[in-house]
C-alpha cells in the first residue's frame, strides 16, 4: 500500500507541513515517486514517522532522535541526557508552580526575588524594584548576602521617606529625618 503525503500525515496524527520538515533535516527519507511526481510513502515511512512522533512526544529534540533510533550505548547515552533535561525542566516547573501557589494564599510577592518574601515589607517600592534587577546581575550568593544584610539592620525609615508627602510640614520632616 502507498499514501500521499497528507494521507500518511493524518495516519500519523501530524501535519503535511511536519512531514517535509522531518524530509528537511533528514529524519525521514524521501519516498520514491510516481511518473506524475507524487510521493508514494510505504509503510517504512509511517513506522518511521510514528517512532519520530512517539520521541517528540517525549521531548527528545529533533537534532536528537537519529541517537536515539539507533540501539547501543549512544542510544542510552541520548536517554539519559535527554532524562536529565527532563529532570532540570521538571523541578524548575515544581518551584514555579510552588512560587505561583504561594503568590494565590497570599504569602508571596511579585514584587521581590524569590527567598526576599519576608522582608518585603521593609523595602519600598524602589528598593524592591532593585532587588528584582539585582537578581539578574548577581549570583545566588551574592544574593543571599543581600537578604542577610536586609534581616540584619534595624527597621530603616527608608520607607517612612518614600512614602513622605511631598507637602509634608517641617516637624514631620525633621522628625523623620532624626529617627
Amino acid at each position: 500500500m502507498a499514501w500521499s503525503t497528507r494521507e500518511i500525515a493524518e495516519l500519523a496524527g501530524t501535519t503535511v507541513n511536519t512531514v517535509r520538515h522531518y524530509h528537511q533535516v533528514g529524519l525521514l527519507e524521501q519516498p520514491d515517486r510516481t511518473s506524475n511526481g507524487y510521493k508514494q510513502y510505504q509503510v517504512r515511512h509511517l513506522v518511521r514517522l510514528l517512532k519520530i512522533r512517539r520521541l517528540r512526544d517525549l521531548d527528545v529534540p529533533l537534532d536528537q532522535i537519529d541517537d536515539v533510533t539507533f540501539d547501543g550505548d549512544s542510544s542510552f547515552e541520548a536517554l539519559r541526557s535527554i532524562d536529565a533535561d527532563l529532570a532540570v525542566s521538571i523541578e524548575r516547573l515544581q518551584r514555579a508552580r510552588a512560587e505561583i501557589q504561594a503568590i494565590l494564599q497570599g504569602s508571596s510577592v511579585t514584587g521581590v526575588p524569590a527567598g526576599f518574601e519576608d522582608v518585603a515589607p521593609r523595602l519600598s517600592e524602589q528598593d524592591q524594584s532593585l532587588m528584582l534587577i539585582y537578581s539578574q546581575l548577581y549570583d545566588d550568593d551574592a544574593m543571599q548576602d543581600l537578604r542577610s544584610m536586609i534581616r540584619q539592620d534595624p527597621e530603616s525609615p527608608g520607607r517612612e521617606f518614600d512614602e513622605l508627602a511631598p507637602d509634608a510640614d517641617e516637624p514631620a520632616r525633621a522628625e523623620l529625618a532624626e529617627r
